[in-house]
């Protein structure tokens, strides 16, 4: 990176972020940790916030993030979706299928497109269904309860 980039309010909170926890850590004094806080509150350029935390170790590092990583979803979100879904089936029987049903249509859930089917949409078919059958199941335990002598 040949020129030093702009930063935002979004990157300025991430570094006070970053100075807040160094300060409930105890790595900053309170006197260092308020002359950090408003060099980084005039900041312009990426490298007046790394240099509030060029000292402080590696816990509490910071980089510029492009655009593109932050709106990837998180990696094991279409397996987690995929293994909920699948588990969502055979236990609609007691309804314990509905709630990890709805967990498995959430965790599938992502901003971005990807082509082929992939292990979201599959979680998220099998939380469809599992939803579906959990609520047939409850209402015929419901009525089978209902019509008893």
């Amino acid at each position: 990176m040949s020129k030093d980039q702009r930063v935002g309010q979004a990157e300025r909170t991430q570094v006070l972020g970053l100075l807040g926890n160094a300060f409930e850590a105890g790595v900053l004094p309170v006197g260092e940790y308020d002359a950090r806080v408003a060099a980084v509150g005039t900041a312009t350029h990426a490298s007046q916030l790394r240099l509030q935390i060029s000292d402080l170790p590696p816990a509490y590092a910071w980089g510029v993030s492009s655009p593109s990583a932050v709106s990837e979803p998180p990696a094991g979100a279409g397996r987690i979706a995929l293994i909920l879904g699948i588990a969502s089936l055979p236990l609609s029987i007691c309804g314990i299928g509905l709630i990890l049903g709805v967990l498995a249509v959430i965790a599938s859930r992502s901003p971005g497109r990807r082509r082929g089917v992939s292990a979201a949409l599959i979680g998220r078919v099998c939380g469809v269904i599992g939803i579906a059958l959990s609520l047939a199941a409850l209402s015929a335990a419901f009525l089978a309860w209902r019509s008893a002598p």
